[in-house]
């Protein structure tokens, strides 16, 4: 537990030294447009999805009539 406390203080002096030198806003860019492109590409796959399919996404894998465990 010691060593844990010990390495989130260094981390958190570390991650402040390099927050007030600016250090971090190209990180911080670089992960803001990741996401943005990553939920772009989504809602287009989600619209395609949806307007092209109208068969249900879930299957069963079970046998028609055969009972589920209890």
């Amino acid at each position: 537990m010691i060593r844990t406390l010990i390495f989130g203080a260094i981390a958190g002096y570390v991650g402040k030294k390099l927050y007030d030198e600016g250090k971090l806003t190209e990180f911080k860019n670089d992960l803001v447009g990741r996401y943005n492109e990553a939920k772009v590409k989504l809602d287009e796959q989600r619209a395609d999805s949806g307007s092209s399919s109208t068969s249900p996404v879930v299957s069963s894998n079970t046998a028609p009539g055969v009972p589920l465990p209890h």
